[in-house]
């Protein structure tokens, strides 16, 4: 399955090219939002972070569905 993933502020990650902040992330079937977490490396736990799927608030034992749209971001950010 494919889904979309929007990552703000510190999860944003540094290419050649320069800051990816949204992505398109190939997950084998049933996976929830700890396994997408785990396959992008991001280092935060769960409690650190605010998860939405398709606009509303989710947490990491959420199952995925192929087209989803998922934002991953701090749970404290400042600027």
């Amino acid at each position: 399955m494919i889904v979309s993933v929007q990552l703000h502020t510190i999860l944003q990650q540094q290419t050649p090219e320069g800051l990816v902040r949204s992505i398109e992330v190939s997950l084998p079937a049933d996976c929830t939002i700890a396994d997408l977490i785990a396959h992008l490396g991001i280092k935060l736990t769960p409690d650190a972070l605010m998860i939405a799927v398709n606009g509303r608030v989710a947490d990491v034992h959420q199952r995925l569905s192929s087209g989803d749209h998922i934002n991953l971001m701090p749970a404290i950010s400042g600027g």
